[in-house]
């Protein structure tokens, strides 16, 4: 551990990636929503058949979403990381050198939200990088 006084008048460091959203795949999105619900506090802010985001009441990070999914309990990739980069692509290239793949890249006009790129890490475990929205 770093003795709090060698702490003082650092900058604060600057990280690359922020966790954004935790997100599940469930059968039934809207039971395992109401679990995390109840055990984070955090209210639902979107809410569909097919996909529950929960959020703390200031809209800030990291999120639960939801996301309905047909595979089964147990198989791998039922929860994966959203990150948050202000330059997705950079980030991407950056994570790419390290050894992860880049699978497939949706645009904001695709998903009518945002645009992310699914990669996935050395052992196959699917993650997302999303380009940082301009008013985030």
């Amino acid at each position: 551990m770093i003795p709090p006084d060698t702490l003082a008048g650092r900058r604060k460091r600057t990280v690359p990636l922020a966790v954004r959203n935790v997100t599940f795949a469930s059968a039934d999105p809207g039971r395992l929503a109401d679990f995390w619900a109840a055990a984070t506090g955090y209210p639902r802010r979107r809410d569909r058949p097919e996909e529950v985001l929960l959020a703390p009441a200031d809209w800030s990070f990291p999120r639960f979403n939801f996301q309905q999914a047909a595979t089964p309990p147990g198989v791998p990739g039922r929860v994966h990381l959203d990150l948050t980069a202000a330059d997705m692509a950079a980030e991407v290239d950056r994570l790419v050198g390290l050894g992860a793949t880049r699978l497939w890249t949706i645009d904001a006009a695709q998903s009518g939200t945002t645009t992310w790129t699914t990669m996935a890490d050395p052992d196959g475990n699917q993650f997302c990088v999303v380009q940082q929205p301009p008013d985030d």
